[in-house]
């Protein structure tokens, strides 16, 4: 019999969820969707949507290091049977902004220490498609900047398709906005302001872009440093790319009312959840 799948609780990474023999929730289906859309994406949801897993499971689509574990990964998914022609075509870079925090005054090494880490682990995973000399004159830079240059020089001559994923591109900076108030906010997303020139550093070195965010406040914000990323948010087209609609659910509990003792049926449980959330929802507006 086959194991039962576990509850990924907490878990957004992709490829851990399904080597793990967890559930999950099928939304590779929207892979052929979003390569139809612009080059450049933003897409905006509130917190626990599910959009860092989304991000991993692009990521793990595209990535040409996972390119020969896609049967692995995805063999059981919707896209196994219906790939694209980008599968495991880019070299990924994958940023995480809410992993970046500290005092305002150190916001702008915070940032470009965070982006030199995860460019070194960019090259680790990468290594074997660049020189010698290369690898030399990158791993020297110690400034993040500096290594995202060398990189988009030699991506550029060698015709390396890039593909940047930012996850919570807007997390420090509505942290910013709150605590230390709109002076402090304008000045690192105007002007000459580090967050607007990081982005304007963005354009034209990856081949696509995908980030991912809770507010438009910030992409307002940056004007012309990203005036080229399309917002999909209010597009139909994704209303149910993250979260999970009644049918992933009722699927859901159909797959566990088989292998898991249930005291209840699967309309009396769905039942009960929508109890619970309407119940939950006028407490909040009590």
């Amino acid at each position: 019999m086959e194991t039962v799948k576990k509850i990924p609780y907490g878990m957004s990474n992709f490829e851990d969820v399904i080597m793990q023999n967890c559930y999950y929730v099928d939304k590779t289906m929207y892979i052929p969707l979003l390569e139809d859309q612009a080059n450049y994406l933003i897409f905006i949801r509130p917190r626990r949507f599910g959009k860092s897993l989304l991000l991993s499971m692009v990521r793990s689509y595209y990535d040409l290091s996972q390119k020969d574990k896609f049967q692995q990964l995805f063999g059981n998914l919707w896209i196994g049977q219906h790939a694209t022609p980008l599968q495991g075509k880019y070299q990924m870079l994958y940023l995480d902004f809410s992993k970046i925090g500290g005092n305002i005054d150190e916001l702008p090494q915070r940032f470009d220490s965070y982006s030199a880490v995860q460019l070194d682990g960019f090259l680790n995973r990468y290594r074997e498609y660049y020189t010698d000399e290369f690898i030399e004159r990158f791993s020297t830079a110690e400034k993040g900047i500096d290594k995202l240059h060398i990189l988009d020089d030699e991506a550029r001559r060698q015709g390396y398709p890039l593909y940047l994923i930012i996850d919570e591109y807007d997390n420090f900076t509505n942290v910013v906005l709150n605590e230390k108030g709109n002076e402090i906010y304008h000045a690192i997303t105007h002007a000459s302001g580090f967050y607007r020139e990081i982005f304007k550093k963005f354009k034209g070195m990856f081949e696509r872009i995908f980030m991912t965010g809770v507010s438009p406040v910030t992409l307002d914000d940056l004007t012309s440093g990203f005036n080229i990323g399309t917002n999909y948010t209010l597009n139909p087209q994704f209303n149910e790319m993250t979260g999970f609609t009644e049918k992933d659910v009722r699927d859901m509990l159909e797959y566990y009312s088989t292998t898991c003792p249930f005291n209840h049926s699967v309309d009396k449980l769905i039942e009960l959840i929508a109890f619970l959330l309407r119940n939950a929802d006028h407490q909040r507006n009590a």
